[in-house]
């Protein structure tokens, strides 16, 4: 059974806009090349809203039906090309679903009778047209319908122990990083289990707590360790090619890395949430440039946590403790 709630439709009848015409920001800045532009930010229905009306958001914590949920803390982020928004909030514990043509927004709290906990990872399969959501809670993927309708759920035969990060490969593999499992999970598009993905570094190829995985513009696997605060970087074939990152408190380290993207030129992008930065590096581990810092200006974390790039070279961050999505543009 699908529980969800209606998002309010906008009373703008303008097309969706990306670039916030009031702010103008730049990485890095001038005099240097600008790489990276601020475009706007997503936090709910008011997006949508005129701006000269308010949203008035109704008293959730007291169990009311809203017509107007903002984001709480949203923990991961991933797009359609046909417009669709979908954002894992664990604050919340729900699903949002932003329709950025028909400027509305709707929320899914519960699928197949389970409620959501803490959802922690979101892919979407633009082939297939359908939604994968991590419940670390549950310990279960959800997929979905680009309605947000449940189809089934996956998972390996022993289940698993905290499912989070997700991304799909070229052929429309997905993969699961399995956190307390110790495991990344590779799936089939029929769900059929495909393989499991090892670890180079250590003496029993197990990972230590893979946060997040990413798959590189050659189907490279980049698997997101928190314990070990490197990302290790793999060929289609499992051969180690790099790592990136490693415990400091500088540019080109991590403290609290949580979030993992990586785009079509093979930049790839990680989120750290005690430096409240954004850090760019390339497939080889060189750290290329870093933005971002603690605060809740355009521009500025608290708290950053999933990355995705979209097929527009669009970098969405969930921008948790601000409540909100920060899109970027990346200019190549």
């Amino acid at each position: 059974m699908l529980s969800s709630l209606n998002g309010c439709v906008g009373v703008s009848t303008q097309p969706f806009l990306w670039q916030d015409e009031t702010v103008e920001l730049v990485w890095p800045p001038p005099p240097d090349e600008p790489r990276i532009s601020y475009l706007r930010s997503l936090v709910g229905p008011q997006d949508f809203k005129a701006k000269d009306r308010t949203s008035g958001v109704l008293d959730w914590f007291l169990g009311e039906r809203q017509k107007e949920l903002p984001l709480l803390s949203p923990f991961a982020v991933a797009t359609s090309q046909s417009g669709l928004v979908w954002v894992a909030d664990n604050g919340s514990r729900m699903l949002y679903r932003f329709d950025l043509n028909r400027k509305k927004v709707d929320y899914f709290q519960e699928f197949a009778g389970i409620r959501l906990f803490s959802p922690s990872g979101v892919a979407v399969d633009e082939a297939s047209r359908r939604v994968f959501l991590a419940d670390a809670e549950s310990q279960r993927i959800f997929v979905l319908d680009f309605e947000g309708n449940y189809l089934e759920s996956w998972g390996p035969a022993g289940g698993f122990k905290r499912p989070a990060g997700l991304a799909l490969d070229s052929a429309g593999r997905l993969y699961v990083a399995d956190v307390m499992g110790e495991s990344v999970y590779v799936f089939n598009v029929d769900g059929s289990l495909a393989k499991k993905v090892q670890s180079r570094l250590s003496p029993d190829g197990r990972f230590r707590k893979p946060l997040n995985v990413a798959l590189g513009p050659n189907d490279e696997v980049l698997v997101l360790d928190a314990i070990s605060f490197t990302i290790e970087v793999q060929d289609a074939q499992g051969v180690l090619l790099s790592t990136i990152g490693q415990p400091g408190d500088s540019a080109g380290y991590f403290a609290r890395p949580k979030g993992l993207a990586v785009d079509r030129a093979g930049h790839v992008f990680v989120s750290d949430a005690a430096f409240d930065n954004i850090q760019v590096f390339d497939l080889a581990g060189n750290l290329l440039m870093f933005f971002g810092g603690g605060g809740g200006q355009p521009g500025r974390f608290n708290l950053p946590a999933g990355l995705f790039v979209d097929y527009d070279d669009r970098l969405f961050v969930a921008d948790s403790y601000n409540h909100r999505v920060q899109v970027f543009k990346l200019l190549h």
